[in-house]
């Protein structure tokens, strides 16, 4: 048996996975990176949305960069 199977069955895909084939902690993890993504499609989100959090990273770093890396060598 192969280790992964996808069929298209309608409007479901169903997805057969040879459990000696793979490790269970990633499938689990897997799993919930689908979940994660789905909710992530539902939300309505744009790609904007990565902008505005890059914009917010870079505007704490600006504040607190220094003080959080204090005593660190660079």
């Amino acid at each position: 048996m192969e280790n992964l199977v996808i069929k298209n069955k309608g409007n479901q895909m169903i997805i057969k996975l040879n459990k000696k084939g793979f490790d269970q902690n990633y499938l689990i993890s897997l799993v919930k990176r689908l979940q994660t993504e789905e909710l992530a499609q539902r939300s309505g989100f744009t790609s904007n949305i990565l902008d505005v959090a890059e914009q917010i990273n870079q505007e704490w770093w600006d504040k607190n960069g220094e003080i959080f890396l204090e005593g660190i060598k660079r």
